[in-house]
């Protein structure tokens, strides 16, 4: 009772308390009550956020062309206005961008079934080809779904031979020979 007294009004509490109790009850709730006021936090300080500095050690910078020209008494976004990639790698730049992809996207032997049922049924409907989850087993979104159709047609296809030869998307779902054909998802 005493300590819910003191929790909701201090002041009535200890009038009360003074009136009605015994000398080591009061003690106790007076020791208490002033534990509660060293614990409070004072709410007029200010909180004081410290700005980074914004220079760079020259010597963290890996590349060599970069590291001469870079200036200490300037910030990175001031010497990396003040640079000229041209000049600096002139010989280094390629003449002529590349239009295509260096590495054209093709879909895997375990693919090549689930995209012919797919285009049999929708056609070009991505969107319904994205919700049809009995033939979309895979779960791809019609962005996806449209990447697939795409190759599937082009006929960029790669076997599972070459998945595994080439060490690109090696297929987890059911590994052609050694090993890694009695070891589950898990690896054990």
């Amino acid at each position: 009772f005493w300590l819910k007294l003191a929790r909701q009004s201090p002041v009535v509490a200890q009038r009360t308390i003074v009136s009605s109790c015994s000398q080591t009850r009061l003690h106790r709730l007076r020791a208490i009550m002033g534990r509660r006021k060293r614990n409070r936090k004072p709410t007029d300080t200010k909180i004081k956020i410290k700005q980074k500095d914004k220079r760079v050690n020259p010597k963290r910078i890996p590349d060599k062309e970069l590291r001469k020209r870079y200036d200490i008494k300037k910030s990175v976004y001031e010497n990396l206005r003040n640079t000229d990639l041209k000049e600096m790698y002139e010989n280094k730049l390629p003449e002529k961008i590349p239009e295509g992809p260096k590495h054209p996207m093709k879909i895997g032997d375990d693919e090549v079934p689930v995209v012919k049922k797919l285009i049999e049924k929708h056609g070009k409907d991505y969107k319904a080809m994205a919700r049809n989850i009995k033939i979309n087993k895979f779960q791809w979104t019609p962005i996806e779904c449209k990447k697939r159709c795409f190759c599937f047609e082009a006929g960029m296809i790669r076997s599972e031979a070459a998945e595994v030869i080439s060490g690109y998307r090696q297929d987890m779902r059911k590994p052609l020979f050694g090993k890694a054909k009695a070891l589950n998802v898990f690896s054990h």
